[in-house]
């Protein structure tokens, strides 16, 4: 029996079929699940072109209709189906020029990157496999599907998928495939940045990550990568990460003259992960200071502690004990300024003959950290009498 992700798509399939069109899961749920790997999302193609399925389900939201794909809405929950399709040429290395569709799974199988990325399993579990796609799982093998330099010319990200996938599965790239590789290396240029970071980060993650980068060096494919070009050793010294702010922080502690921020920058991330990448480069100058103590706990967010960890061992070859940081949480006084039990429009009340400024912000500040290292009760009583034996002179 198949795992209920796919029992839930199946009703899915089992309609179109019913109106005389077919279906198959496709792409990366089926490859996980020949090789035994949590299954996040589950993609559908069928032969059934975009109007049609929009006649046949009564909530389709268009989402990609000049590729194809649909998004079907069944029970309260949301499926990707997307029609079978050929592609054109690929002018800018990135996305093709224009897109056709079929009704055979074989031709739409035929356009995909890899052999184990062009399998399709009916609702049932019946594998359709016409590469050899299945055999290349069972050996550990990723190879293109046809000529390894025209799937990379049609869109270079796929050289970068390569190395992912070696991190992720510990797969070997075979030869004519790393071959193709190598010559195709300079199109990655042509890619969006913002592409080439998602997989990045999927890579560095990857348990086989040291394989992957193994195989950069031996590719000379960090001549393409932002940041890493200029000091591709970097790459070697990093062990898998689930995040790249803990990355880029590393880079900028390693002392490189690059900044997190530059990394975040050209790679073009989002802020919340710069402010991420700056947290933890904040957090490890404050721990060389001071070490771990109430706070360094309170300033650096708990979702984040995992990364710090990894930092420090990556760059001190020291492992800080994660109970240590719980244990000092737990005795925190507040565990953030909303829960100081003062704000401005208080020591404004008290003080009014003083006039409005930074001072206000700074004193707030002053309060915060007293009352984190326990130094000052969070009681507005006892808050207003430091305050009087603690204000900053008039200018």
């Amino acid at each position: 029996m198949l795992p209920s992700i796919f029992q839930k798509a199946a009703n899915i399939i089992s309609i179109l079929e019913e109106n005389h069109f077919e279906a198959y899961f496709v792409g990366g749920c089926v490859r996980d699940y020949i090789t035994g790997r949590p299954i996040h999302d589950v993609d559908i193609a069928s032969s059934a072109l975009p109007s049609e399925i929009q006649e046949i389900f009564p909530k389709v939201i268009p989402v990609g209709l000049e590729h194809g794909t649909v998004i079907v809405r069944y029970e309260q929950e949301s499926f990707e189906v997307t029609t079978y399709r050929t592609e054109g040429e690929y002018s800018d290395h990135r996305r093709p020029d224009e897109v056709h569709f079929v009704r055979d799974i074989k031709e739409d199988l035929k356009r995909r990157d890899f052999t184990m990325n062009a399998i399709a399993m009916d609702m049932n579990g019946k594998i359709l496999d016409p590469f050899g796609g299945k055999q290349a799982i069972a050996s550990g093998r990723i190879q293109t599907v046809g000529n390894a330099v025209d799937r990379f010319e049609e869109d270079a990200l796929r050289i970068i998928r390569a190395l992912r996938f070696c991190s992720q599965l510990g797969f070997t790239i075979e030869e004519n495939t790393k071959q193709a590789m190598q010559r195709c290396g300079a199109l990655i240029d042509y890619l969006a940045v913002e592409r080439l970071t998602v997989e990045l980060e999927k890579m560095v993650a990857g348990t086989y990550f040291k394989r992957a980068v193994d195989d950069i060096f031996e590719l000379a494919l960090y001549h393409y990568l932002p940041i890493f070009k200029a000091e591709p050793s970097l790459l070697k010294e990093l062990e898998p990460v689930s995040s790249l702010a803990p990355v880029f922080a590393f880079v900028e502690l390693k002392n490189t003259g690059i900044t997190a921020a530059a990394c975040t920058k050209a790679y073009k991330c989002s802020n919340q992960l710069k402010q991420q990448a700056n947290n933890l480069v904040d957090a490890y100058h404050l721990y060389k200071k001071s070490g771990i103590d109430a706070w360094f706990v309170y300033q650096l967010p708990k979702e984040q502690w995992d990364d710090f960890v990894y930092l420090v061992k990556q760059i001190d070859q020291h492992t800080i004990d994660r109970q240590e940081l719980y244990f000092i949480r737990e005795k925190l006084p507040i565990l953030s300024k909303k829960e100081l039990c003062v704000n401005g429009h208080d020591i404004m009340e008290w003080f009014p003959e003083r006039p409005k400024g930074k001072w206000i912000k700074d004193i707030l500040d002053k309060i915060e950290y007293h009352i984190v290292i326990s130094k000052l009760a969070n009681e507005k009583s006892k808050i207003k009498e430091w305050i009087q034996w603690n204000l900053p002179a008039q200018s």
